[in-house]
């Protein structure tokens, strides 16, 4: 939630939604915390290990009961059995489509989108080029989303002939 891992404890847990117990992190530590989030952003990502279940919610409540935080969670995109997803990444990532353009050199480069989290993203171009290489900086604008920002390509492959998939790491998101 707002980019800090927390831990939870699982109370109820039905093909809708779960209904959980939050142990207090650093950011978000009490009720008004989580208020202050829901009125702003009611997305977060989800993972419960003893049922293997990682994906989108939305945060349907929050309320206070014998000095806990409860949070009601509606589950949106949900990926069962998913064990070993959640050891290959810190994140959930959405099977999403969109379009955009990058931002390298002054150079206009777009692009469709395969999927993103809430760290990053990974992207198709339909061509290759060696400005795409880890470590560089671009500017990033998600024409779907209406989002913009900077990132940093984390990896780049190279695929046929005129085909390039890269994985973006978000610096700064508007």
């Amino acid at each position: 939630m707002s980019g800090e891992l927390l831990d939870f404890v699982s109370y109820d847990v039905s093909v809708k939604g779960i209904l959980i117990e939050i142990v207090p992190g650093t950011l978000l530590s009490d009720i008004s915390d989580f208020e202050a989030l829901i009125k702003e952003n009611n997305a977060a990502e989800i993972y419960v290990k003893d049922l293997m279940l990682a994906g989108n919610v939305d945060i349907a409540w929050v309320k206070e009961e014998k000095g806990k935080v409860l949070l009601g969670l509606e589950f949106q995109d949900v990926m069962y059995n998913a064990e070993k997803l959640w050891r290959k990444r810190q994140y959930f990532r959405s099977r999403r489509r969109f379009l955009g353009t990058l931002v390298i050199d002054d150079r206009k480069l777009n692009f469709q989108g395969l999927n993103v989290s809430t760290v990053g993203l990974s992207l198709q171009l339909d061509l290759m080029d060696e400005v795409l290489q880890p470590k560089r900086t671009v500017k990033l604008m998600l024409n779907d989303l209406d989002i913009k920002g900077m990132g940093k390509i984390v990896w780049v492959k190279t695929f046929a002939e005129e085909v390039t998939v890269l994985g973006l790491k978000y610096l700064i998101i508007e």
